[in-house]
């Protein structure tokens, strides 16, 4: 785990102009004990990490071209990564919390030394990762980007929709089918952890919502838009931002709104 000694008062430094020529990206497999996980890694001059989250059941493939345009613009570190049993990464444990999958995330981190200050990126199921991230290291996460995020609210607004689209395997037979069922399996239990911390949360956040429909329900787009709008109203910290041509697949669709959020946090910042 970070080096418990780094004092929780620390503050991102100021700003760091890109250098004229970056380095190539580091594609790297990262022991965390009983497996390893599959990182990109670009690193930067700014004394931060942006991580990204990728959605439920995806690798980092899914942020397309976010992860350079980040490095270019921000100067900051950057690191994507596939979660357990997704992409590149290997399985692990049978069952594995939420909590234990953020920990392997923190380790791996610190194996590849990056910068200990960061700001987590996660869209949709990854979003609920980047709130228990939020939650769980304080002293580390400075601020979050939430990109089309489910969460808990969302739930609570719909019963059992969500629950009812979830498309899990009856006899999983490869390493992505027995990390997809896993992610099912513990999903009410990650969604109870983000509902009982959220709203304490004292981060800076930015909260992107898809500008087009595209659950196919009236009432399900609505209860989407809103549950976004209530996490944004908790904290004057807080942020929503639309963005208008996307459908939920905001990182293909409109990256550089993915792109501007994360700049905007990090001038608040400074």
């Amino acid at each position: 785990m970070y080096a418990l000694a780094l004092a929780s008062s620390l503050l991102i430094a100021g700003s760091h102009a890109p250098p004229a020529a970056r380095p190539e990206p580091v594609d790297t497999m990262v022991n965390v004990g009983d497996h390893s996980l599959h990182l990109v890694i670009r690193r930067g001059t700014r004394p931060v990490t942006i991580v990204l989250e990728a959605g439920g059941g995806a690798d980092l493939g899914g942020w397309y071209d976010v992860p350079a345009r980040l490095a270019r613009e921000t100067g900051a570190t950057v690191v994507a990564y596939d979660r357990a049993g997704f992409g590149r990464s290997e399985l692990g444990r049978p069952y594995m919390s939420a909590d234990e999958e953020i920990a392997d995330l923190y380790c791996a981190l610190e194996t590849i030394a990056v910068p200990v200050r960061t700001i987590h990126v996660g869209h949709s199921y990854g979003a609920l990762l980047a709130l228990l991230s939020a939650a769980r290291f304080p002293d580390f996460v400075r601020g979050v980007v939430l990109v089309d995020p489910m969460n808990p609210r969302f739930v609570e607004k719909t019963g059992d929709f969500v629950f009812s689209t979830v498309q899990s395997p009856e006899h999983p037979s490869t390493v992505q089918e027995r990390a997809l069922v896993r992610m099912v399996n513990g999903f009410r239990f990650l969604l109870a952890e983000v509902s009982a911390t959220e709203s304490t949360l004292r981060q800076p956040m930015v909260i992107i919502t898809a500008g087009r429909p595209w659950w196919g329900r009236a009432d399900i787009d609505r209860a989407w838009r809103q549950s976004h709008a209530e996490m944004a109203a908790v904290s004057r910290r807080r942020r929503s931002i639309v963005a208008e041509r996307s459908q939920h697949y905001i990182p293909q669709q409109e990256p550089e709104t993915v792109v501007a959020a994360v700049k905007r946090l990090l001038a608040d910042l400074r």
